[in-house]
């Protein structure tokens, strides 16, 4: 048995590394270089942008008439319950929403493949996926494209969302 302890102490540790992928400290107001930012009410909004693009040709990232999600962090820093009610675009004929949209008080809702780090003193995480749907003009990665989010409580806030640079490291 006293053998035992180390050897899976060393294979748990071992299992641990690897490439993962980047995080982010949702608790730092700055967020990642690059990515939107954003208060309203209780919750901070942080490394909000679009989903990098897998190839981008001709410097376009995501062509007219596809589908691309977004990706952001809500961390809800009051008592009171909030909930992301809509997201809109300009960009897309129609945005899904889909899983869980509620914040608890103390809580954070992962929105998208964030690769964030989830603050310690969370109450609860959630998760869900924003898809802009339709896209009504080709994006690349570069300029910046609004985005409004909607909450039950602390209202609407316009983000300018930047397409991630998949190059980004």
């Amino acid at each position: 048995m006293r053998r035992t302890a180390p050897a899976l102490l060393a294979l748990f540790l071992l299992a641990g590394c690897g490439t993962a992928a980047p995080t982010v400290d949702v608790d730092d107001p700055m967020g990642t270089a690059g990515d939107a930012v954003a208060s309203i009410g209780a919750i901070d909004i942080r490394d909000a942008a679009i989903a990098p693009a897998e190839d981008v040709e001709g410097g376009i990232a995501h062509p007219a008439g596809s589908d691309v999600a977004l990706r952001f962090v809500a961390v809800n820093s009051g008592d009171a319950a909030d909930r992301l009610v809509s997201v809109s675009s300009p960009l897309a004929g129609d945005v899904d929403v889909s899983g869980e949209q509620a914040l608890i008080g103390g809580s954070t809702l992962l929105v998208g493949d964030t690769g964030s780090a989830v603050p310690a003193a969370a109450a609860s995480v959630t998760r869900a996926t924003v898809t802009l749907d339709g896209l009504r003009r080709s994006l690349s990665v570069g300029p910046t494209y609004p985005v409004t989010l909607t909450f039950e409580r602390a209202g609407s806030v316009t983000l300018e969302l930047p397409v991630d640079d998949p190059d980004r490291g």
